[in-house]
């Protein structure tokens, strides 16, 4: 663990899936996507309707308007798309997170250095963020919090599709968080494993630290960190914290 002069943060930002949460995440999406596509069969073949799921994923991510959330930005690209109403797949996906959603747990398994990340935080009075990307319903989030055996009590805020406007890798995601917890973006720390979503919160003006336990890098972009270890090693940073 790269170790620096440690100063006081008013808030920490950490990421949930290959940080909080141990995850394959390509083979998690790819079991994902071909559940929801299997509840669509009646409507749209299967390989179009993947394709225009992605497609309206990557227009909520490049979407930088503050006044359309995340989940609205979302079905206006897909609905189009699938040539469907909303009214119409609504109880359908609604199904699919009650019923099927839960059965993609077995992609998930908790990280043992979780609970002392929060533990840690809880005794500095350090107020922590679950800063998951919200390209995903709150219930998507919170089943998977759960599977990582932590609580929503544990965080002051989750990122939902419901809730933000912005996703990552937008510094405009991170900005969005500092307005909503009332944090100056200089004093918040943001920790995750993705070297481009996670990192990308420098832009915002925010501190980082790279979790190495499990590195996503699918990008070029060479974003540095200002610290970085295992998530057991965020713990103790967390616990040396003035």
């Amino acid at each position: 663990m790269i170790l620096s002069n440690q100063s006081d943060y008013d808030a920490l930002l950490v990421d949930l899936d290959g940080t909080l949460l141990h995850i394959d995440l390509e083979k998690f999406i790819m079991a994902y996507v071909d559940a929801l596509s299997d509840r669509f069969t009646d409507m749209i073949g299967k390989e179009e309707f993947i394709r225009h799921l992605f497609k309206a994923t990557a227009l909520m991510v490049e979407n930088i308007d503050p006044t359309t959330n995340n989940e609205t930005a979302f079905y206006a690209a897909f609905c189009p798309l699938i040539r469907q109403p909303l009214k119409k797949i609504e109880p359908i996906i609604d199904h699919f997170y009650r019923n099927d959603f839960p059965k993609l747990s077995r992609w998930g398994r908790k990280h043992p250095a979780a609970q002392e990340v929060v533990k840690a935080a809880h005794r500095k009075k350090i107020p922590l963020v679950l800063a998951t990307n919200p390209i995903f319903p709150a219930t998507a989030t919170r089943q998977r919090l759960a599977w990582s055996g932590l609580r929503e009590s544990d965080f002051e805020l989750i990122t939902t599709m419901e809730i933000m406007h912005f996703c990552k890798p937008q510094p405009e995601y991170y900005l969005e968080i500092s307005e909503k917890i009332s944090c100056s973006p200089q004093r918040c720390l943001m920790a995750g494993n993705d070297t481009l979503e996670d990192l990308i919160a420098v832009k915002a003006g925010m501190k980082t630290f790279l979790v190495e336990d499990s590195i996503l890098q699918r990008s070029e972009v060479n974003l540095s960190s200002d610290y970085r270890g295992s998530l057991k090693d965020f713990a103790l940073f967390i616990s040396k914290l003035k």
